[in-house]
Parts: C-alpha cells; structure tokens; sequence
C-alpha cells in the first residue's frame, strides 16, 4: 500500500475543504486572497493562522441561532407557506408542471413558495417608488413592517418616519429593522423619536467599537416594506434624498435603481423573511398568526 499516495490525497482534500471554507466565510475579497495563500503556500501554518483570527465564532454562533430561530417559525408558517405553494402548484399549467422539480428543491431549500394572483408594479428609481411608499403607508390599517440597509435622516427619509408616528397614532403597530452600518444617520435622533412615538424599532447587529472591523462586512441588505400582510415593496432602492433624481443633489450624478410593488400571496414570504429577521433582532420574540398572512380575496392597496 502506498502510504504517501494516500497522505498526499488526504492532504488535497482537506486543503479544497479549507479552501472553500476560506472563499465561503471571508466576504473581504482581499482577506480571502491572503488566506488562501497562507493556507496554499504555508499549509500547516496558514491553517492555524486562519482558524485562530480568520474565523468570526461569535458571528458563527449568532447566525447558528438564527438558523434556529428561523427554524421554528418556519413550522409555525408551514400551513401558509408551503402548503399554499404545493396547490398552486397542484393548479399549475404546463409550464409550471415542467419545473416541478426546482419549485420544490426551490420550497424545500430556502421555504420560498411558488404564488400566483399577483399584482407585480415596476419602479424605475426613488421618483416613483417613493409615492406609491407613502400612498400605501397611509393606507395602512392593522401593521407595518420596514427593513432598511440604508435609511438616511434626510427630507424623504424624515417623510417616511413622521407618516410612521402618524400611523401609530391612529393604531396601527409598527415595526423597524435598520442596519446599524448603513443606516447610522438615524442611529441617534431619528430611532430616538421611533421609539418615543411608539415605533417598535430595532438595529440589525449592532455595531460596537472594539468589534468594528469584524462585524462589517456582516450586514443586513434586504430593502423591504410590508403593509398590512398584503402588499409589500421589494428592490435595489434604499430610503435616501440621492435615489430621487427630481431632488437636488449635491454629487450631480444619475441615481438608476428598481424596486417591485407587490399587491399579492408574493408577500407572504417577505413576511416571513421579516419576521425572522424580527426574532433574531428583538429582545422579545414577536408571535406568529394569521392577522400576517391574509386572506388574498381583496388586497390591493388603492
């Protein structure tokens, strides 16, 4: 038996293992590049190097119990989610038949459900997503879900908060994730008066000095609106004064951007994909029902 056959094949595949775990993890370009060469070049020492400081555990463990967040809610949405994807799919023409394979591993790998009966609006930039964002908002009547990467303290971001205030008032609950990165223009005053209005309001990872340079790249990016389990907003668009071309802008340049507005089941999963967002962010974990997944007869945000 060749001995040295064998080290050199285990070898191999554990440097593909590492090296994958290396391109997986490391979101930092150049960070994954310097790894991968120290694991490559300095195969035993590069290792060590890349599990003792390439390796964010803390983060590691946050998302481990997010998983299992998501997991429990997941059987808490299984009558709406799949359920619902599996008759429409059970309903569905030839063309949905012939892709029954990848709804399925579609459903099963990530909970996103096929639909259909839904009314789908393309945006083209803040001028026209921001309107139909405001004219929906005040239509609200039971909730309000926003998750922002970036939300700016300027005039539509302002807009948008005193139209949530507002709403409060009048009973409506509503619920806000910002990421604490790109969202810090908020962090201070704007969150201040959420909370103080009665805005549930929460920071997605919040971000403290001493662990800065990790937490970065671990952000949230996701752009979503949901109101009333119904209609939702979904796309590139982020709330700032420099999406919408009709404002002055200081850096003169063309902001091009889409966003969806979605009147529709679609929803449904947006919904969920807040609500374990929620979970994770909240220090009191939200209860799931009905009252935020609809009956679909009359949606439409008029």
């Amino acid at each position: 038996m060749d001995y040295i056959l064998i080290l050199e094949i285990i070898y191999v595949i554990v440097l593909m293992l590492v090296s994958y775990r290396v391109i997986e993890d490391t979101q930092n370009t150049t960070k994954a590049l310097a790894y991968l060469l120290l694991v490559i070049f300095v195969p035993i020492v590069g290792k060590l190097i890349y599990f003792s400081f390439g390796v964010n555990y803390r983060i590691r463990k946050m998302y481990d119990k997010k998983l299992k967040t998501n997991e429990n809610i997941q059987i808490n949405l299984e009558k709406e989610l799949i359920s619902y994807s599996k008759d429409v799919l059970k309903e569905g023409d030839e063309a949905v038949q012939e892709n029954k394979k990848l709804v399925n591993l579609i459903l099963k790998d990530n909970l996103s459900p096929l639909t259909n009966n839904n009314n789908v609006k393309l945006l083209i930039n803040g001028e026209e997503k921001f309107p139909d964002v405001l004219e929906c908002i005040a239509q609200a009547k039971e909730h309000i879900h926003i998750e922002y990467y970036i939300f700016e303290d300027d005039n539509i971001g302002v807009q948008i908060i005193d139209l949530l205030l507002k709403k409060v008032s009048e009973g409506v609950e509503v619920r806000f994730i910002y990421d604490d990165f790109g969202s810090r223009s908020i962090r201070k005053k704007q969150v201040k008066r959420l909370r103080e209005g009665g805005v549930k309001v929460f920071p997605f990872y919040k971000i403290k000095l001493i662990a800065f340079a990790n937490r970065i790249n671990y952000r949230n990016h996701r752009k979503i609106i949901i109101i009333d389990g119904h209609t939702s907003f979904v796309g590139g668009i982020n709330v700032s004064d420099r999406c919408i071309n009709t404002e002055p802008n200081k850096n003169k340049v063309y902001w091009r951007d889409t966003h969806l507005k979605i009147e529709g089941p679609a929803t449904w999963y947006l919904q969920y994909l807040f609500l374990c967002d929620w979970n994770f962010c909240a220090q009191d974990h939200m209860e799931i029902n009905s009252k935020f997944f609809p009956d679909y007869q009359s949606f439409q945000c008029q």
